[in-house]
């Protein structure tokens, strides 16, 4: 596995079986987050979500820790939906981690990691309602590539802006 992104003020590491309660109970102490998405949804959901025609080997999971505490998680799918693009499937940090630029940290160390691992494209999509989340993304640079309507079978219940980086 290509290494981890430093990210100041976190420790990043992959994510393993054991984190998955913690991560659950950071989730479910932030019903806010999801209800702005749509819908609760479990850490496994993340965890094992792929795309069509990509593989476990293409998924990066990361527990972002403090002082031995979890405190966030991100994911990242390699080659989606083409070579060189990486797409920012899931970024969450608690709601004690907020605050104070962690955001703009996270994403700033995670330009870094991506262009290291041949990555020339962060992709991602955020739901319509998440102005702090879309504030955050059109400041660093991303830019509106598309519109994902809503569509429960997807189980996508928020219009979702597809956002895109190049670095």
């Amino acid at each position: 596995m290509a290494s981890v992104p430093h990210i100041e003020g976190f420790t990043a590491r992959a994510l393993e079986e054991r984190d998955v309660p913690a991560l659950q109970t950071l989730f479910d102490e932030d019903p806010e987050y999801f209800e702005l998405n749509g819908r609760a949804f479990p850490v496994e959901e993340v965890r094992d979500a792929l795309p069509p025609g990509r593989t476990a080997g293409d998924k990066f999971l990361f527990v972002l820790e403090r002082n031995g505490r979890a405190e966030g998680m991100i994911d990242f799918i390699r080659d989606y939906p083409e070579p060189h693009i990486w797409h920012l499937g899931f970024i969450f940090l608690s709601k004690a981690a907020r605050g104070g630029g962690a955001g703009r940290r996270c994403l700033r160390a995670l330009f870094h990691w991506v262009r290291a691992q041949g990555g020339t494209v962060i992709r991602l999509g955020v739901v319509e309602p998440n102005a702090k989340a879309r504030h955050l993304y059109a400041t660093e640079g991303f830019e509106f590539e598309a519109v994902r309507e809503v569509d429960p079978a997807a189980k996508r219940l928020r219009r979702t802006l597809v956002l895109r980086r190049t670095l």
